[in-house]
């Protein structure tokens, strides 16, 4: 067998075990949309608290990915979850998201205070996320699989993670996030039309989605981290 040939097993073996997992708990799959609307409703309140308003929604921000970490987190063990255990999922990660959120913040407080008000401080800006972008890329699967604490040791595990596996992830999630992309431009276009209607379906749908891509994952970075490459290629070339 290729390298090719083992690595399309490898990638259909992610999926099947993301939709067996799911299949445990469907109900995660409206869990996006949920959190997404509990996050613009925080926003809109955080609105009226002035200068507190950043910090306030930071907090709420962590809490919320606390929260789909925790449930991404037993869905990928195929565990059977349930919605009684929300109050549990709020604290699991929150720390552990808020650590690294807080990076984040102090990264982009250093670069605005470098640049001052520069014509390209925005260009900057942009660039800083497109870098988190792939730095922190596996930043989820890091904190809910290996349960790191501290914002700068979970970053600089997920930049090894990285550095170990860099085409095996890349590939597949650059694909994975061109679909998103496309379901989120075109879907987006074509359920507006509906109205109200439209919108709440592809609120449900797109969440849906990006609820499968994070479970396969969440399976890939398990099948992946602690492995080598001779590993995998003779795991599959046994297996056939």
């Amino acid at each position: 067998m290729n390298v090719l040939s083992i690595y399309t097993r490898l990638y259909l073996d992610c999926s099947r075990r993301a939709l067996a997992s799911i299949a445990k708990s469907a109900w995660t799959l409206l869990l996006p949309m949920g959190l997404f609307l509990a996050l613009q409703l925080a926003g809109m309140l955080a609105a009226t608290l002035g200068v507190l308003a950043g910090f306030v929604l930071g907090l709420v921000l962590a809490a919320l990915g606390s929260c789909y970490l925790y449930f991404l987190g037993e869905v990928v063990a195929n565990a059977k979850v349930q919605l009684s255990e929300f109050r549990k999922s709020i604290g699991a990660y929150f720390w552990s998201v808020a650590n690294v959120l807080f990076v984040y913040w102090v990264a982009s407080l250093i670069l605005g205070m470098m640049l001052g008000h520069s014509p390209q401080t925005r260009g900057a800006e942009v660039a800083l996320q497109l870098v988190a972008l792939v730095l922190l890329n596996a930043v989820p699967e890091v904190i809910y699989q290996r349960h790191t604490y501290g914002g700068l040791a979970t970053i600089q595990r997920a930049v090894q993670f990285l550095q170990a596996n860099w085409l095996e992830w890349g590939v597949p999630n650059l694909l994975l996030l061109a679909v998103l992309w496309l379901a989120f431009s075109d879907g987006l276009g074509l359920l507006i039309q509906l109205g109200t209607a439209g919108r709440v379906l592809w609120s449900i749908l797109f969440g849906s989605l990006l609820h499968v891509v994070m479970v396969f994952r969440g399976h890939l970075f398990a099948a992946l981290d602690g492995s080598s490459h001779r590993q995998r290629m003779f795991r599959y070339r046994t297996a056939a």
